[in-house]
Order: C-alpha cells, then structure tokens, then sequence
C-alpha cells in the first residue's frame, strides 16, 4: 500500500517548531492507504516508480537503459479485512531510465499476466527482470518492493575473489550493516553471488536457491552484472539498497588497503558493563594471545614442518589468509635452514652426473651453464678445489663442470650465478 501523503523524498509539508517541512514524516515509512481510488491508487504508483528509476540513474545505477524497478500494492486484506487483490508495478524494459514518467509503467497480476500496458507508448516491452521480481515476491511475502540496480561498486564486490568461484560475499563491523534490515553492526553479513547468464530471465532459477538458502539477507548479488534488493516497503527497499551499496563500496575499498571486510577485526570492539544498577560504556580489546613460532621457523635441526601448517592462531601461518600465490626463497621460510645441507644438497650430488650428461644435449642450456661458471671471478676461485685447474678444457668440460660445482657445495659458496642457482639445482 502506497501512502500518498509523501513523496519518494521524503519531505512533508507542514510547519513545525523547527521551520517549514519535516524532513523525518512520521507517515511517510508507514506506507498506509490514503485513498479508496484504484485509478489514482495506480497513478501514484506509476508516478513513484518513475520517480525511483530516476533517482537512481542520477546515482550511477541505471545507465544506459539498466536496472529496474518493481512496486506491488495490495494484499489479501486492508484495514478494514477487505480483500484487496495485490497489483504490480513494473519499470519497462529498453527505456533510459531518467526518461521515463508514469505512464510507461506495467501493471500486472500475481500470475504475471499484463493487466494494464503502458498508455504512452503500445511498444514498450516488459522487463526482462519480471520473472525475478516475481521470485522475491514469491518466496518473501512480505516483499512489496523490489529494486534492481548495474552499481558499479555491486559489479566489482562479485570480482572480490579472484577465482570468481565464491557463492558469498561477507561483511562485519561496518555500521551501514544497521541499514540493510536484520544485521546489527557486529554481525556477518552474508550476501549471496549468483553467475550471470546472457539474460536475465534465466537468473530465475540461482535466484530462487539464493533466496531460499539465505533468509536473512535482503539482498542478491549477480556476478559481473549488478544486484537485486528488496524490502517490505519502497521506502524501506529504497533505504537498504543505498545501505547495500555504502558496504559493496567499501568492501572494494577495504580491498584496495588489504583489509577483508568478513574478518572481525583484532582491535577496536566494544562492550557495555552494567556496574550497580547503571549502563557504562568500556573500551575493550581482545586478549593479546602470543604466537608460537615453530622451530623450523628459527633455524633449528628439526626438518619436519608439520606444526608450521597449523593456522588455527596458536602459530605463524605459512600462507597469509587471503593469498593467491607467495614466492619465497626456500631457506628458512617454507623449511628449516638445515634441510637445504641435509636433504637438497645431497639429492643435487646423487643426480649431478646425469644431470650434467642430460644437458649436453640441450646445448644452447648447457653453453648458458658454461659461461656462467666461466664468469665466476678470482675471490670465487680461490675458495674452491680445484681452483688452481682450467675450468674448461676442451674434450674434457663435464668433468670441471662437475668438480667446480661439487666444490662450490662442499665449501657452501654463494655463487650469484644464474644457472647454478635457478636451473641446476632444480634437478
């Protein structure tokens, strides 16, 4: 039911103590019947409907001729327990949103059959969004309001994970979670992500799963394409889209400053502690637990990196939480600094031979593993065997190869040589 006492902005009439027009109309959120007219009933709501998809092309929402809005009125009863069969109202498909006025809009039936076609143009088509407004109204009864939007900061929180796999987008501790219906500031936000398809009547189907699988979230995400929220008034639907899109906004932005909006954060909560009677607001900070470095973290004997893969906040995890992929060099990271002496450097000596013999064939590889040992200067000569014997002589250059390298290994020198640290000892 549309209360036509208030605009979509908002802003009554009528002079109070502080000045002309409350901005705060205490009808406006009821959306009561104020009229027993179904004409002027259905030309209010054309109107308004005309008037949201305005508003929102303004907000960067519907461009182009995307996003669309959908309002219902009526009921099995009104106030009086009179049946009143419900109505709705549907933005037209392929209209410049902030070209469009009261008389392009559909009125339909709850089967979704065309009661009224728009009076100002015969060729209107009706939104491809039509069978999802239906789904919503469908599967949330109380729904009376259903608003679609192509926000650019909805398209790009669907692009958060980067695989492109995840089903949810998760938000906590972000005050607007207040303004999205059934969150309060400290609790997970669960948004679900749908797949686009190549139009948006074959949406209906993920729709239905999302909406039946998360009953608490007023909203739905479309992947790469935009998001469909709703709510129990268009006052209230209206009020939880812009809410929805202050947190995709900054999800994407907590992104860019490497912070994960569905993690609670370490610090900065807070609780209430009731003292003799009275309410008295304390700041307080989680206890600050110590994290246990596993000894293979610290240059220790031990090779057996098991407790470096428990993450469970008892020890330093090997992979920070959110990352794709992390290059480290081996020693001292990922293994203890030992294993490189006890375990790599006696695998690199068992296959040296075959190795070298398999790299005559491969000349071009081979000759780059020549030069590099050739380059090696007179401070990394001195420390090896066989220093004081021709690296490479002619019909005998495997067997130098061999002795320079086992050498270099023997006395641990860090030889800043391309091909002997990246390809040989990656046998």
């Amino acid at each position: 039911m549309i209360n036509l006492s208030s605009t979509w902005s908002r802003i009554g009439a009528e002079t109070t103590e502080f000045g002309r027009g409350d901005h705060c109309n205490s009808n406006s959120g009821t959306s009561l019947l104020s009229t027993s007219d179904p004409n002027e009933e259905g030309r209010t709501v054309r109107a308004l409907v005309a008037q949201l998809c305005e508003k929102f092309y303004e907000q960067g929402w519907a461009t182009g001729t995307g996003g669309g809005v959908s309002i219902r009125i009526g009921g099995p009863t009104d106030d009086n327990d009179n049946h009143r069969p419900y109505r709705v109202f549907v933005a037209p498909s392929g209209v410049m949103k902030e070209d469009i006025i009261g008389d392009d809009i559909f009125e339909l039936d709850m089967d979704m059959n065309i009661v009224h076609e728009p009076i100002s143009n015969p060729n209107l088509r009706l939104s491809a969004c039509t069978p999802l407004w239906y789904m919503v109204y469908k599967h949330r009864p109380k729904v009376m309001c259903v608003i679609h939007t192509h926000s650019m900061h909805a398209q790009l929180a669907t692009l958060l994970d980067g695989s492109e796999c995840s089903s949810v987008l998760k938000v906590t501790h972000l005050e607007m979670l207040k303004g999205v219906g059934n969150h309060a500031y400290d609790d997970i936000l669960e948004i679900p992500i749908i797949d686009n398809r190549p139009t948006e009547d074959l949406l209906a189907d993920q729709l239905e799963l999302a909406l039946v699988k998360y009953p608490k979230c007023n909203a739905v995400l479309v992947r790469r394409h935009g998001v469909y929220v709703w709510g129990d008034s268009w006052e209230q639907a209206k009020a939880q889209c812009e809410s929805f899109d202050y947190l995709f906004e900054s999800a994407v932005k907590m992104k860019g400053l490497g912070l994960d909006c569905g993690i609670v954060p370490i610090s900065g909560t807070y609780h209430v502690k009731r003292k003799g009677g009275e309410e008295e607001e304390e700041e307080t900070l989680p206890p600050t637990k110590k994290l246990k470095i596993a000894p293979a973290f610290n240059a220790s004997s031990a090779t057996n990196n098991d407790i470096d893969m428990n993450c469970a906040g008892t020890s330093i995890p090997l992979v920070p939480r959110d990352a794709k992929i992390l290059l480290l060099d081996i020693e001292g990271t990922t293994t203890s600094i030992s294993f490189v002496k006890d375990a790599l450097f006696p695998y690199v000596l068992n296959n040296l031979d075959r190795y070298i013999e398999t790299m005559m064939d491969h000349h071009k590889l081979f000759c780059a593993l020549r030069d590099d040992i050739n380059m090696l200067d007179d401070n990394h000569l001195a420390k090896v065997e066989c220093s004081n014997t021709p690296i490479l002589v002619d019909g005998n250059v495997m067997v130098h190869i061999k002795g320079m390298i086992r050498s270099l290994m023997k006395h641990d020198v860090k030889a800043t040589v391309s091909v002997i640290n990246v390809r040989l000892f990656v046998l």
